[in-house]
C-alpha cells in the first residue's frame, strides 16, 4: 500500500476530515488532499507526527518503494544545493576582500565588475541557503540585523575617505554628481549585506 493510501485509510479510520488533520499539522487541505492524491509527500517532521496521530510506527508509514525514492532523491538535491551554496559562500568572502582591497587601493581591479558578480552571488546563496530556521531565534536574527546597521555605519564613513568621494562630488555636472553618489551608496550597502553574510551566513557541511 502506497503512503497516500495509508494516510487516506487511516484518516478515515480515526474519523478525521482532510480539514482535521490539517489542522492538526498546522497544514492547508489542500497539502493534505495532495498527499492523498500522491501529488506530493509529507516530510520527515509530518511523517512523525502523522505517526502520533494515527498511532502507528513510522516504519509502517514508511514502507512505500516510491516515498524513499522521494527521500532519497531530497537527500541528492540538498547535498548539491549545501555544495552550491558553499561555494558561493566562500566566493563572496574572497570577492569581498578583493573589493575592499581595491577601495585602499592595494591593486587596481574594475570593482563594478566585482559588485555586480556579489549581487548574483548573494542571490544564489539566498536560494540554496538551507539554514534560515536558525533565525527564528530572535537573538540571532538581531544581532545580524545589527551587525548590518554597524557594517552600515563603518562602511559610510572607510568608503568614502578612501575614494576620494569628497573631491568626486565636487564636479560641475549634476548628473555625474548624482550617479556617483548612487554608486557609493549602492557599494555601502552590497559590501555592508556580504559582511554580515560572511558572519552568519556560513553553509553547515552536510554528507
Amino acid at each position: 500500500m502506497s503512503i497516500s493510501e495509508k494516510i487516506k485509510q487511516c484518516r478515515k479510520q480515526k474519523n478525521l476530515t482532510q480539514k482535521d488533520l490539517a489542522d492538526e499539522l498546522h497544514l492547508s487541505r489542500k497539502t493534505i488532499s495532495g498527499w492523498e492524491n500522491g501529488r506530493g509527500y509529507p516530510d520527515i517532521k509530518s511523517i512523525t507526527q502523522l505517526s502520533d496521530i494515527f498511532g502507528i510506527s513510522v516504519d509502517d508509514l514508511l514502507r512505500d518503494d516510491n516515498l524513499l525514492e522521494h527521500y532519497a532523491d531530497q537527500d541528492k538535491r540538498s547535498l548539491l544545493a549545501n555544495k552550491i551554496a558553499q561555494i558561493t559562500y566562500y566566493l563572496i568572502l574572497a570577492l569581498t576582500i578583493v573589493s575592499y582591497g581595491t577601495i585602499f587601493n592595494l591593486w587596481y581591479i574594475n570593482n563594478t565588475i566585482i559588485l555586480l558578480i556579489l549581487v548574483v552571488l548573494i542571490s544564489i546563496l539566498f536560494s540554496k541557503y538551507s539554514n534560515w530556521e536558525s533565525f527564528k531565534k530572535h537573538k540571532k536574527l538581531l544581532r545580524a540585523v545589527l551587525s548590518t546597521i554597524f557594517f552600515l555605519f563603518l562602511n559610510t564613513i572607510i568608503i568614502p575617505s578612501n575614494i576620494s568621494f569628497f573631491k568626486l562630488i565636487k564636479v560641475p555636472d549634476h548628473a555625474e554628481k548624482l550617479g556617483i553618489i548612487t554608486g557609493m551608496f549602492l557599494v555601502t550597502i552590497i559590501l555592508s549585506i556580504c559582511l554580515t553574510i560572511i558572519l552568519f551566513l556560513h553553509p553547515q557541511n552536510k554528507k
